[in-house]
């Protein structure tokens, strides 16, 4: 099986949109379904389907049915043009903390140049787990399961639909749409935009069921991605029959993720007790490196302070063809033992690796490949070789997002606390900054904690900071506010084409 490549993903993605929303078949066919469909099988419905694939009447009448379909919107974010590789990097890339590499090839130039239409995607295929969980939703309440427990088992269900079709609406307003409102005094809608995307909650089966839906404003999109995560989080806390994690959703990564929402939102006091609560569900621990053994926490096969990842499986989810899309093989040159390894690409810009303290122990991390570029290891085989777990959501995350919370509320002591946290265990001393300087402290520690891991560019997006670039050359950056189209079209991603001219009540982003 070839990998494709991101512009062939993206329309693949686009095309299957335009089927899930006007010519989806009346059977709902699911592949796989001991374990949910590997990342090549966003499938086309008008071909001839796999004979393990059932109807949609055999899938909303069984636990293992509806449990497929749950799996399925989970194994869709593992794919390459995804969590499994650019939903990683790009941000890295398209902000400050990446750079190619000297020997790099041929996949992120565009990405470090901002060019425009070289961004992150995702369009059909996040609204291909938003219909699949509103098909679990739209089903479920008149399911009975056969279980000990059936309203049990009903919750999990309902609620881990109810996460992922939350996470995909999220995703999908990072992407293609501005955070509403203002910070610290900042325009974060530019010349006023402030679409979101269509807003869909029930099941497309049928092209009587297909819709022409326009952009909803983002609030409204942000509103159904809020109660999608706190109805999950009460649907799934206390629950017999919900999964323990951090593989899957459990009410601790639902109040996570919130927090990470009302963030963006600016909800700050939301954003406080969020955090709190998920730190009361969890018993992931942040990673304590005082006594060493910082690297050796990222070379486990699942990470310890995890409270939400993506854990890939190995000889299905990579190897072969697969391994050299994977992040491992994109960010490590050594992982397949040759320092010559062709798919090696981005490696930490001089100026990330400028705000690490020298006893700092995040610098394990960093090793010099031969032409003296310096990458990171935290994708590095710790599966098998080119399989690796992706923590989306870790204990340092809750602590970070409280203190900024609380730095937002002016509540300095607090938030200098969860700060201290921190850095006490990467091996550095204490601060104590207040005010504005207090809010800069923790959104550089952000930068080091979260270094390849996908947050760099969202962190300057929602605060509408202009983008440096120190990669192309000093003084080089993004203007946010521009009022020119065509670099403002570099901070949002491009619908689809084909989306777009399908759907005449489909507004295109600026600039494109």
């Amino acid at each position: 099986m070839s990998t494709p490549s991101t512009n062939t993903v993206e329309k693949a993605s686009s095309s299957l949109m335009g089927k899930i929303l006007r010519h989806l078949s009346v059977l709902l066919f699911i592949t796989a379904m001991a374990v949910g469909m590997t990342a090549c099988d966003q499938f086309d419905l008008d071909d001839p389907q796999p004979t393990t694939s059932v109807s949609l009447n055999q899938a909303v009448n069984t636990t293992s049915g509806f449990n497929s379909l749950i799996n399925s919107g989970y194994d869709r974010l593992q794919g390459v043009a995804f969590y499994g590789q650019q939903w990683i990097l790009y941000p890295e890339a398209l902000a400050d903390n990446a750079q190619l590499a000297q020997r790099g090839g041929n996949r992120y130039p565009n990405a470090i140049s901002n060019n425009p239409r070289d961004h992150m995607v995702g369009w059909g295929a996040m609204y291909s787990t938003i219909n699949e969980m509103n098909v679990v939703l739209e089903n479920i309440d008149g399911f009975t399961p056969t279980a000990d427990n059936p309203q049990a088992v009903k919750n999990q269900i309902r609620g881990e639909a109810r996460f992922l079709r939350g996470l995909a609406y999220f995703d999908l307003l990072r992407i293609y749409s501005y955070m509403p409102g203002t910070i610290d005094g900042r325009d974060r809608e530019p010349g006023g935009f402030s679409l979101g995307v269509p807003l869909s909650l029930d099941p497309t089966l049928s092209t009587e069921d297909a819709e022409s839906l326009p952009r909803a404003q983002n609030t409204e999109v942000y509103e159904q991605v809020v109660r999608d995560l706190e109805t999950a989080d009460s649907l799934l806390a206390g629950n017999s029959a919900a999964p323990v994690g951090p593989a899957r959703a459990t009410a601790a990564a639902a109040a996570g993720m919130l927090s990470r929402v009302h963030l963006y939102l600016t909800n700050w006091g939301q954003a406080e007790s969020a955090a709190s609560r998920a730190l009361s569900l969890t018993n992931a621990q942040v990673v304590d490196s005082r006594g060493g053994g910082f690297e050796e926490a990222w070379r486990q096969s699942s990470y310890p302070g995890s409270i939400f990842e993506l854990s890939m499986t190995s000889g299905q989810d990579a190897t072969g063809a697969d391994g050299l899309q994977d992040l491992t093989f994109f960010t490590d040159p050594n992982n397949d033992g040759s320092p010559n390894n062709f798919a090696y690409q981005l490696v930490t810009s001089a100026d990330a690796r400028s705000i690490y303290a020298s006893d700092d122990a995040r610098r394990q991390l960093f090793a010099s490949d031969p032409d003296g570029s310096v990458y990171i290891e935290k994708y590095n085989g710790s599966i098998a070789q080119f399989v690796d777990r992706i923590p989306l959501l870790r204990a340092a995350e809750l602590y970070l997002n409280r203190a900024e919370a609380r730095a937002q509320q002016g509540d300095n002591g607090s938030a200098q606390t969860d700060l201290n946290y921190i850095r006490e265990r990467r091996g550095l001393s204490s601060v104590t900054p207040t005010g504005q300087a207090l809010v800069d402290e923790i959104l550089e520690e952000r930068r080091r904690e979260f270094l390849f891991e996908g947050k760099r560019f969202f962190t300057l997006k929602r605060y509408a900071k202009d983008i440096p670039k120190p990669q192309i050359g000093p003084n080089e950056s993004i203007d946010f506010n521009s009022e020119n189209l065509n670099e403002r079209r570099l901070v949002l991603s491009n619908i689809p084409d084909l989306v777009v001219q399908s759907n005449g009540s489909l507004r295109q982003n600026p600039g494109y």
